[in-house]
């Protein structure tokens, strides 16, 4: 009994510790606190824990329970955001709670801050009071996307293209206030009194608080009459505009990459922040001579016979032009040649690849009779046969009645151990 009293505090505190934190993390699932998929992309989950920061976040909700449930939301994003945590949370179910957290859930917020600290942090905005309850801020605008499509040797070399795409913009005629030219001049966008700005109203029903978008404003946050309404953006201050933009595309770009242009997406929905990026998704088209691997080229080389004996040169293409190859006496079928830094340019990187060439062996298909002496030749020097006789086997194939079954059953026959020799030719050779 007595013994069992004597263990230190700082070791009771650790062990209730480590409880808590194991029930906590049994309890929450990230993707569902923030309210995404397991698949979700970065903007999507920074999108989603934007809009729950504002809603929960301690200065804006003085529910008693906003305090418990920012605290997740920020655990939440603090690990899904970070690629290297979400990783581990995704495999192990648990991401360090001490990393990047001074101590775990919560720590380093002094009390929570202000909303204008820990928002202007993830978002890159400049938070300010706009008076009365509740906090204002200026946001960035959403990212959004593109996609475009080249051939195979645009993205080995690299392209400047054009892509349209239509982002959110600040309606040009009034300013992005949403008020029509000529208006009284206290006719601006004002905020919303019933929802104080965030868009969303909360109402009780059946026992339960249900969150919607505001009744007053549409769930825009602020409001303009409709006698000052601007007839271009219909007073919203925001309209979509078609735009061209060029856009570089690096040497090496493959198929899935991204290529990113900032400042080139939507304004933000309030305010005068900053817009999102433009992220461009890059596909493609395959080559019709070439394989791609990484940064790696595959071409399959055919060899004539001869050369495959003998030796010889080739011309062989390239990303580059085409190239003059040796090729060693004796090459076998499935060989592969690696020809150095003839492959594709690394993004960002001085380096290449490499490019290699797969050795096929071609056969002919048809031989002279002179042809077919002078391979009979070689065959019976290789393997110590005695020749066949031309002439006997000339007319056997004449005689038969099936003159093309025969014949075939004889040249697939040669062939085949024409390819047979061959290919024991280096072994034959270093005996």
């Amino acid at each position: 009994r007595r013994h069992g009293t004597d263990r230190s505090a700082a070791q009771r505190t650790a062990e209730r510790g480590f409880h808590t934190t194991f029930v906590h993390r049994a309890s929450d699932d990230f993707y569902e606190v923030l309210g995404v998929k397991k698949d979700a992309s970065a903007p999507e989950i920074k999108k989603a824990y934007y809009q729950l920061a504002k809603k929960y976040h301690p200065d804006a909700n003085k529910d008693p329970g906003a305090k418990d449930k920012f605290l997740k939301i920020q655990e939440a994003y603090d690990t899904l955001s970070d690629a290297s945590k979400r990783q581990s949370y995704d495999q192990y179910g648990s991401a360090d709670p001490m990393e990047g957290m001074g101590g775990g859930p919560g720590a380093g917020f002094s009390g929570f801050g202000g909303m204008d600290d820990i928002l202007s942090q993830m978002f890159g905005g400049a938070f300010s009071g706009r008076g009365g309850h509740g906090h204002g801020f200026t946001s960035q605008g959403e990212d959004i996307e593109a996609s475009i499509t080249l051939s195979f040797m645009e993205a080995v070399n690299g392209v400047q293209k054009t892509i349209t795409i239509t982002p959110v913009v600040h309606c040009e005629p009034c300013g992005g206030q949403g008020a029509k030219k000529g208006a009284k001049k206290g006719a601006k966008r004002k905020t919303c009194r019933t929802c104080r700005g965030t868009g969303q109203a909360m109402f009780k029903m059946g026992g339960f608080h249900v969150q919607q978008p505001c009744p007053e404003c549409s769930g825009e946050g602020s409001s303009i009459s409709s006698k000052d309404k601007c007839s271009a953006c219909q007073g919203r201050g925001r309209v979509r505009e078609r735009k061209t933009v060029p856009i570089d595309i690096p040497a090496g770009c493959d198929s899935g990459m991204r290529v990113k242009i900032s400042d080139m997406g939507d304004v933000p929905a309030d305010g005068h922040g900053p817009a999102g990026d433009l992220y461009v998704k890059v596909r493609v088209l395959p080559s019709k001579t070439f394989r791609r691997k990484g940064s790696d080229i595959y071409y399959d080389l055919q060899v004539p016979l001869t050369t495959a004996i003998l030796g010889g040169t080739l011309r062989v293409p390239t990303v580059d032009g085409d190239v003059e190859v040796n090729i060693k006496p004796g090459v076998q079928p499935g060989d592969e040649l690696r020809l150095r830094t003839k492959g594709v340019r690394k993004v960002n990187s001085t380096g290449r690849g490499d490019q290699y060439l797969n050795l096929n062996v071609k056969l002919p298909t048809e031989l002279t009779s002179k042809q077919r002496e002078l391979v009979e030749q070689l065959d019976a020097e290789l393997t110590g046969k005695p020749r066949s006789d031309p002439a006997k086997e000339s007319t056997e194939s004449t005689e038969s009645t099936d003159g093309s079954e025969q014949g075939t059953k004889e040249k697939d026959g040669f062939f085949s151990r024409i390819k047979k020799d061959f290919e024991n030719f280096k072994k034959h050779d270093d005996k």
